[in-house]
């Protein structure tokens, strides 16, 4: 009774934050920031950058939440949003990549003396492509396996908090994920 009672009054905040209501906006980004946050420094590894990125990714929400059809829950929406923010920004950053002119002997048959500094970060594109396709396989488990899986690996939650919220026992928590992880691990190899 308790979570449909929050549940009708997030919908009402989220109803009057697209109806342009700039509180019941600020209500969202403090019910929703340390998640964002959680989710960003996932991805950048970095505090100030997971700092900037929650800044980045309200400010999107913000000018965009007219665009919000409420066809999936608001929380998955804003972490759709704050991925692309933080692979926009591991873009931006490797695009100011350098590349050092060297004045050195040169190889038989080489015509640049270019020697390229190679960065260490992870390519976005793979990234990209790789949350397309978690995205996909998480979208057909069943919802409650969703809802479980993604509150334990995009929020942060533990099993007893999982059982806890859900009303389950730990082990029935543990064991839900990892079916969770099972049937998308099949659904990632039928699209591979």
């Amino acid at each position: 009774m308790k979570n449909a009672a929050q549940n009708q009054h997030s919908e009402e905040i989220i109803t009057r934050a697209r109806g342009g209501n700039s509180e019941a906006f600020t209500d969202l980004v403090s019910l929703h920031s340390p998640q964002v946050y959680r989710v960003s420094l996932t991805i950048l590894r970095n505090h100030a950058d997971a700092e900037d990125n929650v800044q980045d990714v309200f400010c999107k929400a913000y000018k965009n939440m007219h665009r919000f059809e409420g066809r999936s829950r608001f929380f998955s929406w804003l972490v759709r949003i704050t991925i692309n923010e933080a692979l926009m920004k591991i873009r931006r950053r490797q695009s100011e990549r350098m590349v050092f002119y060297v004045d050195m002997p040169r190889p038989a048959g080489e015509d640049s003396p270019v020697l390229e500094i190679e960065d260490g970060h992870p390519d976005p594109e793979r990234q990209y492509i790789t949350s397309e396709l978690t995205a996909r396989a998480l979208h057909g488990l069943h919802p409650l396996l969703r809802r479980m899986f993604t509150l334990r690996a995009a929020g942060g939650w533990t099993y007893r908090e999982l059982a806890g919220a859900i009303g389950i026992t730990v082990s029935t928590a543990k064991s839900r994920i990892f079916r969770a992880r099972a049937q998308m691990q099949q659904r990632l190899h039928a699209h591979c």
